[in-house]
């Protein structure tokens, strides 16, 4: 990138973004690096199987790794402009491997709300444990709200009589079979991510907006786990957008939200793909190495 970041900022600004979440850790992302800049890929051979959920979920790691990537860049001093799916949107994963977004950068002083931001990435974690039943303020929410809007993406509370956690951190949804009310105390509050079509598109993009509500909630002392499990009976997923976005928005993700309880120790982090292994440079002479 002859006018981009430098080698060394673009290494720890690809180390942060490779904290992004993903179903069960898969990290299922590419990077490649040549004098037009950085790119996304996804990494197809690191989907969880063959189901339309399992490719929703390449998915929606690759936006939230596009998101942490945009924020670090920022955060370093460099503005960004993303365009996605520059080659036209994904079609057979297996058959055509089409690009997900490329990036423009601008050198550019700092934001602070980027360096907020790109200051808790190492710290988040997903956290299935129970939370504290203290509800958090409607300001947290609001905030929470437009933050996703701002990318597009809508997010609703599901009603508290419609989940619940059971003792393995499994939530559960309520709706067909399991309409029955929830006796369960509150857990948190659980977000539904809602985008107004069902294109890969739409879930790059419900990606990268829970990249940003999940490090919101971080910066604001939160605890956080992104889910997606709960929407796999598509019965569930779509009487849960028929009650939180009246039909007008499809689920793509879910999100709890909470206090974690006092004197509980924190989450242990798990391990992450390195750069050298999420990443290709091209070289003068159009050959390509891995770092």
């Amino acid at each position: 990138m002859a006018s981009g970041p430098d080698t060394a900022t673009l290494e720890r600004v690809l180390e942060a973004a490779g904290w992004a979440p993903s179903a069960q850790n898969a990290q299922p992302w590419s990077w490649h690096v040549d004098p037009n800049g950085l790119h996304l890929d996804a990494d197809w051979s690191r989907r969880l199987g063959d189901s339309p959920f399992d490719r929703c979920d390449v998915l929606l790691a690759c936006g939230a790794v596009l998101d942490h990537c945009a924020i670090a860049l920022d955060a370093a001093g460099w503005a960004t402009r993303i365009h996605r799916f520059p080659g036209g949107t994904v079609l057979d994963p297996r058959l055509d491997p089409v690009r997900l977004a490329t990036f423009e950068t601008i050198e550019s002083a700092p934001m602070p709300a980027a360096r907020e931001l790109a200051d808790v990435i190492h710290r988040r974690r997903s956290d299935r444990r129970h939370y504290a039943s203290a509800a958090l303020p409607e300001t947290t929410v609001e905030t929470l709200l437009v933050r996703a809007a701002r990318r597009g993406v809508e997010l609703g509370v599901v009603p508290a009589a419609r989940w619940h956690r059971d003792d393995t951190g499994q939530v559960h949804l309520h709706y067909g079979d399991h309409a029955e009310t929830s006796a369960a105390p509150a857990d948190g509050v659980l977000l539904a991510l809602g985008t107004e079509d069902d294109s890969d598109a739409a879930r790059l993009r419900a990606g990268e907006a829970a990249s940003r509500v999940l490090l919101s909630a971080t910066a604001m002392g939160l605890a956080s786990c992104p889910l997606t499990e709960p929407l796999r009976p598509a019965r569930d997923r779509v009487a849960l957008a028929c009650e939180v976005f009246d039909g007008q928005r499809h689920a793509q993700m879910l999100i709890r939200i909470g206090t974690q309880p006092a004197d509980v120790p924190g989450v242990s982090a798990v391990v992450r793909r390195s750069v050298a292994e999420t990443t290709t440079w091209a070289v003068d002479g159009g050959q390509r190495r891995t770092r």
